[in-house]
């Protein structure tokens, strides 16, 4: 089977494109269906809509309609795919044959491909869509001889398409394809806003790798201009991003009352990140909490992380950047951005930038080089990478930014080998010996404690470089890495 190459105006995607591709063009007999998911703005549409152009198939998008409004329009957009009058359409299996039926007729690619993008609009006001399908794949599955079909699924409200594969679910056991679309990470979201580290690390700090924030923004700012730009975006009252995280919440038809949503975001943007944390801070004991907490789990609003050595020690942050910085310093500030006074906000803002924004967003791109770059620097033998606590009488513990375990070794199992602990610091000062002094106090607490950490390697990642003395003093073995390292631009 040939590929087809990636269009010039898709930006990275390339393993994205390539499974789309190897899905679309598989000439196998039958029906095949494949499910693509992602949050809102990440690109989903996009790749789907050059897909069709470049197999030739029929993109469909579903709106916020009725029932009977849903089926008109995919009549219309049916109609206009085959260059003829298709009808109306009383109920989803009728539609759905009609188009299997009608596209396999029709002159044009190999096997045809039908794109239902938003599906769960559609299925919001037609919940026995998912049974359509399922009796469509029924009867025109691999096993029936039929000729070759594809459908993709496709939709952002994560909690319903994150479901239509699993358990009892009607389309459990149907697809072959599975494709989450992300966001880009810190490399490419440079790369996609053509930006310096410097300038890279604030973008990616309070819009994070979502592209289709730059159709909304524009160019990113110049260098030393952050905080106009921010004014005329996240700040500005009249941007439309201004009340995003409200977008957002609307993408869920389970969500209803969205001030509970909206106090568990604000909780887990200032620090809290267990429930019985951010049940204190919101009001409700972490019990009644539970039901809310995995909505927005399902939902892709808060990511739900395990301390990497110790059990029962959840890591609840929030997912979207854009959302952690409205909940940080849009909302306790919407008096005076109302009133325009964005760059009092601004300045007024600095520190909770710098502590509650900046340097966590630092200490996940440093873990994400760990995962995805780690090798550049000689590291062969990186497993799961997350954070720990480390209890110790002389300091009331350490929190480590950066955990990496061995290959073969298990997150929480006793005794697993840890071969890199790492510190991410995004001040304005190099980090000095006292820095990597630390992280051998520390490896030797875990050893201490029973972790195999005795040939773990240390590593300080520093948006500001690192003292003379720490660069003379540091073992071989021991990585210092400033901003253009991390971002791949080291000279």
């Amino acid at each position: 089977m040939a590929m087809i190459e990636k269009p010039a105006d898709v930006f990275g995607r390339t393993h994205e494109w390539d499974d789309l591709v190897r899905f679309a063009c598989d000439d196998s007999p039958g029906l095949r269906i494949g499910v693509v998911r992602g949050r809102r703005r990440h690109g989903k549409s996009f790749l789907l809509e050059h897909l069709c152009r470049a197999v030739d198939g029929t993109y469909t998008l579903a709106l916020r309609q009725s029932r009977t409004m849903a089926l008109n329009r995919f009549a219309d957009s049916l109609s206009s795919a085959l260059g003829y009058r298709i009808g109306r359409f009383d109920d989803w299996v009728h539609a759905l044959d009609t188009a299997v039926d009608s596209l396999t007729r029709s002159e044009g690619s190999a096997p045809p491909l039908l794109v239902l993008d938003e599906f769960p609009y559609l299925s919001a006001h037609s919940p026995e869509l998912p049974t359509a399908v399922q009796a469509l794949y029924d009867q025109r599955g691999p096993s029936t001889g039929h000729p070759p079909f594809k459908l993709i699924l496709c939709g952002s409200a994560l909690s319903v398409m994150s479901t239509l594969l699993s358990g009892d679910q009607a389309l459990r056991g149907r697809a072959v394809l599975d494709l989450k679309i992300g966001p880009f990470r810190h490399r490419d979201a440079a790369a996609f806003w053509d930006s310096e580290p410097e300038t890279a690390l604030l973008i990616d700090a309070v819009i994070g790798g979502a592209p289709g924030y730059r159709d909304v923004i524009g160019a990113p700012p110049r260098s030393g201009a952050f905080g106009e730009w921010l004014e005329t975006s996240l700040l500005n009252p009249s941007h439309i991003l201004f009340a995003e995280p409200d977008y957002l919440l609307a993408e869920d038809p389970r969500i209803g009352d969205r001030a509970v949503y909206h106090s568990i975001w604000e909780a887990v943007s200032s620090g809290a990140a267990t429930p019985t944390q951010i049940g204190g801070l919101i009001g409700m004991d972490a019990k009644s909490l539970g039901y809310h907490l995995k909505i927005m789990r399902d939902g892709g609003f808060i990511r739900h992380d395990q301390d990497i050595l110790l059990q029962r020690k959840p890591v609840i942050t929030v997912a979207d950047p854009a959302v952690r910085f409205h909940h940080l310093i849009v909302r306790p500030n919407l008096l005076d951005l109302e009133m325009r006074n964005s760059r009092l906000v601004w300045e007024h803002s600095a520190e909770t930038f710098s502590s509650k924004i900046l340097g966590p967003h630092f200490e996940e791109i440093a873990r994400e080089w760990v995962r995805w770059h780690g090798r550049e620097a000689g590291l062969e033998d990186i497993g799961q990478v997350g954070t720990t606590e480390v209890a110790c009488r002389e300091h009331r513990g350490h929190e480590v930014d950066v955990v990496a375990l061995s290959r073969r070794s298990m997150a929480r199992a006793k005794g697993a080998g840890i071969s890199l602990l790492g510190e991410a610091k995004c001040t304005n000062r190099p980090r000095g010996v006292s820095d990597l002094a630390r992280l051998e106090h520390i490896r030797d607490l875990l050893v201490s404690h029973g972790w195999d950490a005795r040939d773990a390697r240390f590593a300080l990642f520093s948006r500001s470089g690192f003292t003379d003395d720490l660069k003379a003093a540091a073992d071989p073995r021991s990585l210092l890495i400033d901003l253009p390292e991390l971002y791949g631009k080291a000279s």
